[in-house]
């Protein structure tokens, strides 16, 4: 816990602490492994790419979705669930990530991609994904192992745009995935976990906030599956529950929730993500929701987007938002790496023979 001075030194023996200062080098570690070891594709033109994963692994798809959304010829699709819907066929390319490669509800989805007669491919450490992947002759991308899921987004993130490439769905992502790490790194000269309170954003923004509900509102554009990830993270770091929503939909039914303010309203903090690239009428309904929300009682903060470009942008609004989730765990003395609850469902769900 080098760096980090009291009440952010707390109990942190899983080292999440060390991770998110390390997304820089992961970005790197996972240019240099596909670069190494590229995707194997058989001669396929996809009608498109299914994505099946859960939590941590699926996010991946979320963020190239929004970060390719007007590029992509084809769709890319996440599913999260244990059953494909109608439009997964053998015309489509189906993607199962599973960082621990046991994921039941990803190998659910390998199953039946087969049956249904689909071009399958992986991303995995190993375990029963990748021992299914070598019995079918399915290609599958090894994923560095050792780490929670949730700390090895950039390690999915990165082969995934990859893919992309590769299939000819977009341009070669690799300079941007250096100015991305660029940023990251800046952001950690700014905020990481080295950088003292009384010169920390980050830090003095989870003091402030800390123990209050937080709700994460962001513009319908490549801050949405920002949003997901920051209530994911502190969800799963700080063990708080959270709350995401994008306009301009919530303005069409969540705002009706805050007319009849309360001491639950002044108890709330909203954190608003914009981006330089949200449309002007998006943005301006972001603005203006936030400041319904303050009328009403909620402590409202706008978050600052980071400069540079898209995957730049949105790479520090991640590591930005793991920063945030770390300090809210740390400064209120919860160790942000284990998730017992998640374990614990897991064991009910197995003894329940499901």
């Amino acid at each position: 816990m080098s760096g980090l001075e009291p009440p952010f030194g707390g109990h942190d023996p899983g080292g999440m602490a060390a991770r998110i200062d390390g997304i820089p080098e992961q970005i790197e570690a996972a240019l240099a492994s596909v670069a190494a070891a590229p995707w194997r594709l058989p001669p396929l033109t996809p009608s498109l790419l299914g994505m099946g994963a859960m939590g941590g692994s699926a996010i991946a798809g979320d963020l190239a979705a929004a970060l390719y959304a007007d590029r992509l010829p084809r769709p890319l699709l996440v599913v999260r669930d244990v059953r494909w819907p109608a439009w997964l066929d053998r015309d489509g390319l189906a993607l199962l990530c599973s960082y621990s490669g046991h994921t039941a509800e990803t190998l659910a989805l390998y199953d039946e991609a087969g049956r249904r007669g689909a071009p399958r491919v992986a991303m995995t450490v190993g375990g029963t994904l990748a021992e299914r992947c070598g019995r079918d002759g399915v290609p599958w991308l090894a994923l560095p192992g050792g780490s929670p899921p949730r700390a090895a987004l950039f390690s999915s993130w990165v082969p995934l745009t990859a893919l992309l490439h590769a299939l000819g769905w977009c341009e070669d992502p690799v300079p941007a995935w250096r100015e991305a790490a660029a940023a990251v790194r800046a952001l950690r000269d700014r905020a990481g976990t080295a950088v003292p309170e009384r010169d920390n954003p980050i830090k003095q923004l989870a003091r402030a906030i800390a123990g209050r509900p937080i709700f994460a509102y962001a513009g319908s554009g490549v801050m949405a599956p920002v949003a997901t990830r920051l209530r994911q993270q502190l969800n799963e770091n700080a063990k708080l529950l959270g709350h995401s929503a994008v306009v301009p939909e919530l303005d069409h039914n969540e705002i009706v929730g805050w007319e009849r303010p309360g001491a639950f309203h002044r108890g709330l903090t909203v954190l608003l993500l914009a981006d330089p690239e949200d449309a002007p009428e998006v943005a301006r309904r972001l603005e203006l929701t936030g400041a319904y929300a303050g009328r009403q009682g909620a402590d409202v903060r706008p978050i600052e987007a980071a400069s540079g470009g898209r995957l730049a942008r949105m790479a520090a609004a991640i590591a930005w938002a793991d920063y945030l989730s770390l300090y809210l765990a740390l400064v209120t003395g919860v160790d942000p790496t284990p998730i017992p609850s998640i374990d614990e469902f897991k064991r009910r769900l197995a003894a329940s023979g499901a």
